[in-house]
């Protein structure tokens, strides 16, 4: 049997040294990109998360605002306020605000369907009119409804494509829907909608909210509810408030009354 030599021995420890070093070089470079990766993600995260939460105080703060506004007395002057704000500043970013009608619309389904019809009203007079439809529908837990829109009155509730035109639906399992719908006609523009609850069944009662463009029933009146004033839809309101925070978008809805 032949022997190696010392020098060939030698000679192949420093080869297999050479291969243990690369392959140890490899393993960091691979763990390194993982971690820079890693850390990467974890900052963009951290930082996407801080812009969210921004842009959703800001919406919030602009909510306020424009509810301050609106509440503001003399009623005759500031009820009726409807411009909104569109990139107010605020904070370290700006807010886009739309001042909408706020109607209930609860009801019991007499069959399968419902349709409750609404009328928009784009003010001219000011420079910001609002342009947002916004419905929400929900409904005792054991059953399941769906929500469509129509951009017209629907005269047959069981054929509403007779009479109008299908814009926008929710239909999702087993969850309250909600749409939300921007107007693309310039002011002035007086618009009819029809609101289609679907899915149910006789008896199934449900709960429609209605935000929109108001109608000529909105009032600088104060005695909302009061037996010689006006129905309690004409002193409600609703703002859609949109925080933004760089390129982050955050919305806050919310309902409100001046009364009582």
């Amino acid at each position: 049997m032949r022997m190696k030599s010392v020098s060939n021995i030698l000679r192949e420890g420093r080869g297999a040294s050479i291969v243990a070093v690369v392959i140890l070089i490899s393993i960091i470079t691979i763990l390194g990109v993982i971690f820079v990766s890693l850390f990467s993600t974890g900052v963009e995260e951290s930082t996407i998360e801080a812009s969210s939460t921004r842009a959703l105080y800001i919406a919030e703060g602009g909510a306020e605002a424009a509810i301050g506004h609106l509440k503001k007395s003399p009623v005759s002057a500031n009820w009726k306020w409807k411009d909104g704000y569109k990139d107010k500043a605020l904070g370290a970013g700006a807010v886009d605000v739309e001042v909408l009608e706020y109607e209930n619309r609860d009801g019991t389904l007499a069959g399968a369907l419902a349709c409750e019809p609404f009328e928009n009203v784009i003010e001219p007079a000011g420079a910001l009119p609002a342009r947002t439809v916004y419905i929400t529908l929900a409904w005792p837990a054991a059953n399941n409804l769906g929500l469509e829109l129509y951009d017209n009155t629907v005269a047959d509730c069981n054929n509403p494509l007779a009479s109008a035109n299908l814009i926008a639906s929710s239909l999702t399992s087993n969850k309250p829907e909600a749409i939300r719908y921007y107007i693309p006609n310039a002011a002035p523009a007086t618009l009819q909608y029809t609101a289609r609850v679907v899915g149910g069944a006789a008896g199934v009662a449900y709960n429609l909210r209605l935000s929109h463009p108001d109608e000529f029933e909105f009032s600088s009146a104060n005695t909302c509810g009061q037996p010689d004033g006006l129905p309690w839809d004409a002193c409600m309101r609703a703002l859609i408030a949109v925080g933004k925070a760089g390129d982050t978008r955050r919305e806050v809805f919310v309902g409100f009354s001046r009364n009582p």
